[in-house]
């Protein structure tokens, strides 16, 4: 696969990956919705919440991340060595120059992010820049550049932040299970309790199923950077 096959192919898997979650996260809605005798108007709301999630997560995945991990954007003068390799690195790949940010962390640890190479970010940490030398940086940025250059960073971010809602989701329904699940407008049947129970099973698996799905792309995601 070339450069622009594999570009092609993340811009395709991202919306794939956004519709697919739209669908996954109005079903869940419906099925909550039918769990809790609120019938079919949950399943509206679904679409309305899964919509808005989408766009925060196209649109604000870098920002969501970056404040998660408690990153500070810095300028040239704060550290010139870093900015200095990541201007040149950018030049020889032929890539806008992203915002850098750092963590202060003693762990190893670099990551890119961002929707494309326009509105992109490389974040390191105070550790790798206290434990490695300039070749060894450069070689980190360089594998931090790859995912900028090729879209890696959109369909990850995406991933990552469409991961922790349906989590959050899920912790949502079985809250609302364990503390009653408010007010009840329908008479528990049969169907009632069925969707009760298809619920409770996605609320435990979807969480497992969506990280599985996030590191599978992710060590894609490495691979393909590293060829």
């Amino acid at each position: 696969m070339n450069i622009y096959s594999q570009i092609s192919a993340n811009k395709n898997k991202t919306w794939l990956i956004i519709f697919l979650f739209v669908i996954f996260i109005t079903t869940i809605v419906f099925v909550y919705g039918k769990a809790s005798g609120y019938g079919l108007s949950y399943a509206g709301i679904g679409l309305i919440i899964s919509g808005m999630m989408a766009f925060a997560s196209y649109y604000y995945s870098d920002s969501m991340i970056l404040g998660m991990s408690g990153a500070k954007q810095i300028q040239k003068k704060d550290n010139p060595t870093l900015f200095r390799t990541v201007e040149n690195l950018c030049i020889g790949a032929g890539v806008p120059m992203p915002k850098v940010y750092i963590i202060n962390d003693s762990a190893i640890n670099a990551f890119a992010t961002g929707r494309d190479p326009k509105h992109s970010v490389i974040c390191v940490t105070t550790g790798i820049l206290g434990r490695l030398n300039k070749v060894e940086l450069e070689g980190v940025i360089a594998h931090e550049l790859s995912h900028v250059r090729n879209y890696d960073i959109r369909l990850m971010a995406v991933v990552v932040i469409l991961v922790g809602l349906v989590a959050l989701l899920a912790d949502f329904f079985m809250r609302s299970l364990w503390y009653g699940g408010g007010r009840r407008r329908d008479d528990r049947g049969n169907a009632q309790g069925i969707f009760l129970l298809i619920g409770i099973v996605l609320a435990i698996l979807s969480p497992i199923i969506a990280t599985i799905i996030q590191l599978a792309v992710s060590r894609k995601r490495e691979f393909l950077a590293d060829a």
